[in-house]
């Protein structure tokens, strides 16, 4: 239940939080349906407190909420939107607590976005379907589809799903700052020309990915990973891949990840890996400069490992 602030009987509060994503496991243009992606959730989180009150004009009020605004305002936007639609012209407070690196296509935004709809949900004590949250996150920006359980095949710049998985593999990544940020509004605006024999390639590795969901084949996922990551060169190139691609033999990576979208390029290893201090001098020894730090995925799984196929 939401909870009201004591005293006031006017201020309404809820709570929401959601993982960012490294990059995509797998992103790319298909023949008919446009651009798409392959989110890998990990466990830095963005968390949300959000506080709904009803319109009141002091000075030291009016000036919480502009600070809110001026901190937050992707998320404000999108707060604000869906009031309007629901009809609720409360004032809207935000505080977020967030692990995320933010202009690195680590999902910062989209998780920041999404914890607050949910907090929203919360204080109101309304059920919001992801479908439309998907509409909602995309009125302002592309996103990565965070808003759906397990792994999501997801059209970023159109916010529908068209795929779902109960499963996210269980990986430890190492994630290689190249340096920069990138504005994820600008870079989605550029204009990019796509051969018919390479949205033909982009179909058959997304259905070599949700085969590799169905069957939880990590080593699957993680080569579709790699071959995602060379064939985005051509739309936000990293010099440094090819180093990485040598790292891959030299310290037993499974593949790469790379945010497709963002600065980072990911050395993908199994859960149970534990050398990772050694992995780190290894990368430090041939990027030396580059910065890195270790990521998780979400614990997440299935047995069955079957999707829920959307139109």
């Amino acid at each position: 239940m939401p909870e009201e602030k004591a005293g006031s009987g006017i201020e309404r509060v809820g709570r929401g939080s959601c993982p960012g994503s490294f990059g995509e496991l797998l992103q790319g243009v298909l023949p008919e349906r446009g651009k798409f992606l392959v989110n890998c959730k990990i466990k830095n989180t963005s968390r949300v407190t959000l506080t709904l009150s009803a319109p009141r004009y002091s000075e030291q009020k009016e000036a919480r909420f502009a600070e809110s605004y001026r901190r937050y305002p992707k998320s404000y936007k999108v707060i604000r939107n869906i009031c309007t639609d629901l009809g609720n012209h409360s004032d809207c407070y935000l505080e977020i607590e967030s692990d995320i690196p933010v202009g690195k296509g680590l999902s910062s935004s989209t998780a920041d976005m999404v914890a607050c709809i949910q907090a929203l949900a919360s204080a109101l004590s309304v059920v919001m379907k992801p479908d439309y949250v998907g509409r909602m996150l995309t009125e302002i920006e592309p996103n990565d589809g965070l808003q759906h359980e397990g792994t999501g095949i997801y059209r970023h710049t159109a916010g529908e799903l068209i795929a779902q998985f109960p499963y996210i593999p269980p990986l430890k990544i190492l994630g290689i700052d190249l340096g920069g940020t990138i504005d994820t509004v600008q870079f989605n605006q550029q204009a990019v020309e796509w051969s018919e024999p390479e949205t033909r390639r982009y179909q058959d590795l997304l259905q070599e990915m949700q085969d590799a969901l169905a069957r939880q084949d990590i080593p699957a996922i993680c080569r579709i990973a790699t071959e995602s990551a060379r064939l985005w060169q051509k739309v936000n190139p990293k010099r440094e891949l090819d180093d990485v691609l040598a790292l891959v033999g030299e310290t037993g990576a499974l593949g790469v990840a790379n945010t497709h979208s963002g600065t980072y390029l990911g050395l993908l290893y199994g859960e149970g890996r534990n050398d990772l201090d050694a992995v780190t001098g290894a990368v430090a020894r041939r990027l030396p400069g580059k910065a890195a730090r270790w990521f998780e995925t979400v614990s997440c799984g299935s047995p069955s490992g079957q999707e829920q196929v959307h139109g």
